[in-house]
Formats: C-alpha cells, structure tokens, sequence
C-alpha cells in the first residue's frame, strides 16, 4: 500500500514541433536561387594550396600540376646540393 496513495505517475510531455533555424523558406524563389547557388558550374577542389577543376570528364591540370611540383622539389634539391658543395 502506497504512503501517499497512488503510485509516482508523470504526466506524458506532447512532442516539440520542429522549428526551422534557416530563414531562407522565408524568400522569394528568385532570391533562393542565388542564396542556394542553383548555377552550379563546374566542380572544382582545393588539396594542398593545387585548385583542381572538372571538365569533359577530367581533372584539369591534376596531372600536370602534380608533375610541376614534383620538377620544383628536385629542382630546389639540386640546387641545395650544388651550394654545399661550392
């Protein structure tokens, strides 16, 4: 038998209703369009300080700009090799 009568029974809480924290269902289309960027373009990425962009299915100057940085490493190893021995 309960001390005080019935048993601890809380009352159920009704669920939240989801509030959006973006304001942007609040514009017009147009403006929409420019703030959600629909023009998207062409893809492109930035690794390492190289910008790389897609285009007719390959990465432009991936390739190329890979081999450049590999030529100016050994270049600055030659030269560093060169001035030690002067």
């Amino acid at each position: 038998m309960p001390l005080f009568g019935n048993t601890f029974s809380p009352k159920k809480i009704p669920p939240r209703k989801s509030a959006s924290l973006s304001s942007l269902h609040t514009l017009d289309r147009s403006t929409r369009e420019v703030e959600l960027g629909l023009e998207y373009g062409s893809p492109m990425m930035n690794i390492g300080g190289q910008s790389l962009k897609f285009e007719d299915g390959h990465w432009i100057l991936s390739e190329t700009t890979a081999e450049s940085h590999l030529l100016e490493k050994e270049l600055e190893e030659v030269k560093n090799h060169h001035r030690r021995k002067k």
